[in-house]
């Protein structure tokens, strides 16, 4: 199946590499092939979140803009402004002030472990 991206401007609907409905949504992932999306592995940079997988594991909607509320890790926590992120081991987030993406942090709960921050 070919897959069209005329006028998709935020969430697009993508070829799911090994993602498991009700599991992996609301996780970072990466484009990994053409037209497919798979999770993040730690210290890859992270393309979008997975919003939603069909029941049979075959598509996933990807959110590649906006607000976004995530999963933090590590022994750092994120402030609010700009940070630098990359995905950790679970497909989730990790600050990263060498190599990590800068993203717009807008709200942290600490005891929580999340972040909200702006995709793009």
């Amino acid at each position: 199946m070919s897959m069209i991206y005329k006028g998709i401007t935020d969430n697009a609907t993508f070829v799911a590499s090994s993602l498991t409905f009700g599991t992996d949504e609301g996780k970072v992932c990466q484009v990994t092939a053409d037209d497919t999306v798979g999770l993040c592995s730690d210290d890859d940079q992270f393309h979008g979140v997975i919003l939603t997988i069909e029941r049979d594991n075959g598509y996933c909607v990807m959110k590649q803009k906006g607000y976004v509320t995530l999963t933090y890790s590590g022994g750092v926590d994120p402030s609010a402004g700009y940070t630098k992120f990359l995905a950790d081991t679970n497909s989730n987030v990790k600050v990263d002030a060498a190599t990590g993406i800068e993203y717009l942090v807008v709200q942290v709960d600490t005891v929580g472990k999340t972040v909200t921050l702006f995709l793009g």
